[in-house]
């Protein structure tokens, strides 16, 4: 039987026990409708997981005891930072779960010349609320112990990192991943639908990005980030 992994913020001990997230609480007894008893796995922003039984359930709430703490060995030996412009609706979604499945370690959002969504004050608070929540929900699901924090958005370019490889997506360059040197950190910034303006390619490479073809097709902006990904995992990850 499959047991069910949550993500709570709290400090995870061994024998600690503690009420659940309301989140948590509603998803366990209102939807799973599981009673007390019921074996669950937990996981913190500290990387740390424990073996957990559901000791107490209401109609609103629920509590939970720690047992045996779990040593998980789900993250990448890289560090893969996804730079990835805003897009709308189920596309920025699909983007960030998938990021999240492929172990990247932040996702930094980007407005460009070509976004088609600008976001601001309380609307884009729900959506990086939203968005946080569905990569706490792809941790969950594929076994990862850590969840990448996203950045609120900000004007592309930006100054490309001083550790590892910076790319940034341009299928007019010819520099291919196989020509590029092994690091254990890597960047990746991937443009809208439309991709980066030519201009926008050029200031980020004067801000010390290096332009990648990715072959000869043009993949969608929800694709295109966890392709790349997923090549880089393959080339010098764990995949």
């Amino acid at each position: 039987m499959r047991i069910s992994r949550f993500y709570v913020d709290h400090p995870l001990e061994q024998e600690a026990q503690f009420e659940l997230p309301d989140a948590v609480a509603h998803h366990l007894v209102r939807v799973l409708r599981a009673p007390a008893g019921t074996a669950l796995r937990l996981f913190n922003a500290d990387g740390i997981e424990c073996e957990a039984t559901l000791c107490a359930v209401s109609k609103r709430s629920a509590s939970v005891r720690c047992g045996h703490m779990v040593a998980t060995i789900t993250e990448p030996p890289i560090r893969i930072a996804l730079y990835q412009a805003l897009s709308k609706g189920e596309r920025m979604d699909y983007a960030v779960q998938k990021a999240t499945e492929l172990g990247v370690a932040e996702i930094r959002l980007l407005n460009t010349q070509r976004v088609d969504v600008r976001l601001g004050g309380d609307r884009l608070d729900k959506r990086m609320l939203h968005w946080q929540r569905v990569a706490i929900a792809a941790a969950e699901q594929c076994g990862r112990v850590s969840v990448p924090t996203i950045h609120r958005p900000v004007e592309w370019p930006v100054e490309a990192p001083a550790e590892g490889q910076a790319l940034v997506l341009d299928p007019e360059t010819d520099t291919r991943l196989s020509a590029l040197a092994p690091t254990d950190d890597v960047a990746i910034a991937v443009g809208p639908e439309g991709g980066f303006t030519a201009d926008e390619v050029q200031r980020a490479q004067a801000q010390g990005w290096t332009g990648l073809q990715f072959g000869p097709r043009i993949l969608r902006t929800e694709t295109a980030g966890p392709a790349v990904i997923a090549a880089v995992q393959a080339r010098w990850g764990d995949l």
